[in-house]
């Protein structure tokens, strides 16, 4: 690391606060690297303080108030835009065969039981800041105050889009005229006139029925009483 380059930015998370205070002192007296500390007492405040300065090492107890350990590993590999440079070291007292299992699931580089020895934690420190480094190289460092702060999410480049040529518009071909239809209300109006003629004929033809049995039935009470008065006349004459 050139002596002009900001000295990586390790975040240190850890609920017992001796734990904290002896962890962060440590790693603040480390001349090999020259390491900026940050501390956090639970995994709420440490994901808000990732996300806010995007460490260089995030140094994670599991078992913490709010968000514990592997939480908060989690939600930084899960963000690999602005996370993909961010090692991560669990330093935890769940035993070793759990760190073994769970630490590569939640995409822990390393971890280290409780108790621990500092040799082992400056090892594994240096090992996981060493394996990212060429991420870490390329996140742009703004200056603030004159100073070279912590890494930052480079921003993604925006293409701009060719402005699009208007196609020449074509002329919509004709459509065939259809022929008109009718329309239903004068339709209905010679559908209802042929009703009323076929109704006026079924009437006469019906009335001219009616004619002729009215005097069927004259004549057959004409010709009754012809044989009725004969009846009487020849009754008479015996």
């Amino acid at each position: 690391m050139s002596s002009s380059a900001a000295p990586p930015v390790v975040l240190v998370a850890e609920d017992e606060p001796t734990m904290l205070e002896l962890v962060v002192r440590h790693l603040k007296s480390l001349d090999d690297p020259k390491l900026e500390v940050l501390e956090a007492p639970d995994g709420d405040e440490a994901w808000r303080l990732a996300q806010e300065v995007l460490p260089d090492l995030v140094v994670l107890d599991v078992m913490m108030p709010g968000m514990s350990g592997w939480e908060v590993c989690r939600k930084i590999r899960e963000d690999q835009a602005r996370f993909a440079h961010t090692g991560v070291v669990m330093l935890t007292g769940i035993g070793e065969k759990v760190n073994e299992m769970t630490s590569p699931l939640y995409g822990a580089d390393a971890y280290i039981d409780k108790p621990f020895d500092f040799v082992d934690l400056d090892e594994k420190v240096k090992a996981a800041l060493d394996a990212r480094a060429s991420q870490r190289d390329a996140v742009p460092r703004p200056v603030r105050n004159g100073v070279h702060g912590p890494a930052k999410a480079a921003p993604a480049k925006v293409a701009k889009a060719a402005p699009a040529k208007a196609a020449p518009a074509k002329a919509a071909p004709a459509k065939p005229a259809k022929p008109a239809k009718a329309k239903p209300k004068a339709k209905a109006a010679r559908v209802a006139k042929k009703a009323a003629k076929t109704s006026s004929k079924h009437k006469a033809v019906q009335s001219r029925k009616g004619q002729v049995q009215m005097a069927a039935k004259k004549k057959g009470a004409k010709k009754a009483a012809k044989k009725k008065t004969a009846k009487k006349k020849t009754a008479k004459k015996k």
